[in-house]
C-alpha cells in the first residue's frame, strides 16, 4: 500500500467516537442552508402564479362581462380541495353579490384552452 501512496507511509487512522451534539449541529446547519436555497424559489414561483391567475381570471371576467353586459369583480384563490382538483380557481362576483365559479386554472395557472361558455 505504501508503494501506491508514499504520502500515507506511517499513517495510522484514529477511531474517535463521534459527538452526537456536533453531528446534530451539522444536520441543522445543512437543513437551514437547503431551506435558504429553496425558499426564495418557492416564494417567487407562488408570487408569479398568483399574478398569472389574477390576470387570467380578470381576462375571463372581461369576456364574460362582454357577453352578459354586467360589471363583474374577480377572485382567484388557490384551493387544495376544489371540485376540479387542486389549483387556482377563478370566481366572479356579480353586481347582486352572487359568486360563480368561472374556471379552474390548475396548479400552474394559465388561461384554459376553451372559451367562456364552451363546455369542457
Amino acid at each position: 500500500m505504501t508503494d501506491d501512496h508514499p504520502e500515507l507511509a506511517g499513517y495510522e487512522p484514529v477511531d474517535r467516537p463521534r459527538r452526537p451534539g456536533r453531528q446534530r449541529a451539522m444536520r441543522v446547519a445543512v437543513m437551514l442552508a437547503l431551506a435558504a436555497m429553496v425558499l426564495p424559489i418557492v416564494l417567487s414561483t407562488f408570487s408569479v402564479a398568483t399574478s398569472t391567475a389574477r390576470s387570467a381570471c380578470a381576462a375571463f371576467a372581461t369576456a364574460a362581462a362582454g357577453a352578459t353586459g354586467g360589471d363583474l369583480s374577480t377572485d382567484a384563490p388557490f384551493e387544495l380541495f376544489a371540485a376540479g382538483g387542486p389549483g387556482w380557481q377563478c370566481y366572479v362576483t356579480t353586481e347582486n353579490g352572487a359568486r360563480h365559479h368561472l374556471a379552474n386554472f390548475g396548479l400552474f395557472p394559465a388561461a384554459p384552452r376553451y372559451g367562456v361558455g364552451t363546455p369542457t
